[in-house]
């Protein structure tokens, strides 16, 4: 029981975490951030963007197109910005619990669009039966970033299992 509580009362044990997979999350939310940014100004201009397949007219003038007088793209927005800023926190800071406090934030924040993502393309393909190529750029690059935070948590456990493994082995 108490190698449990040690599991997960331990802070992020991240000090090798390879550089590449924050910055690439850095990326992919810069360019989440850029689709969810278009798709909420020519909402409220009251424009759906040129299309290359035809069923963006049909998702982004839907029902499902604003949860609770917000639009699902503003949203995205406010995800996005969290995600970058709480990447830059992690990329930026030299101090190691807020280093913590930012990977974490990507973390869950990564885990609740994961599940937005899913849940906006099953209303396209099953509600709707029709695809929004912009709302699926942005659930595409939710899924590669939720996909990175969870490798992220992956190796944190692993570096917290062995830290537990280490310090049972010494008593």
């Amino acid at each position: 029981m108490n190698n449990l509580k040690n599991l997960l009362t331990k802070p992020l044990q991240l000090q090798s975490l390879p550089k590449w997979i924050p910055i690439t999350i850095l990326v992919l939310s810069l360019a989440g951030f850029a689709d969810a940014t278009y798709l909420t100004v020519k909402h409220y201009q009251g424009i759906i963007p040129p299309c290359s397949i035809s069923g963006c007219e049909v998702v982004l003038s839907s029902d499902y197109s604003v949860i609770l007088g917000i639009p699902v793209p503003l949203l995205g927005v406010v995800f996005y910005s969290i995600l970058i800023l709480a990447t830059f926190i992690y990329l930026d800071s030299k101090n190691t619990r807020v280093k913590d406090v930012g990977l974490t934030v990507i973390m869950g924040i990564s885990t609740l669009g994961l599940l937005a993502a899913l849940g906006f393309i099953a209303i396209m393909l099953f509600v709707l039966h029709a695809i929004c190529i912009y709302c699926m750029v942005s659930d595409t690059i939710t899924i590669f970033i939720a996909i990175f935070a969870f490798h992220i948590f992956r190796l944190n456990m692993k570096a917290v299992a062995s830290s537990v493994l280490t310090e049972n082995n010494g008593k």
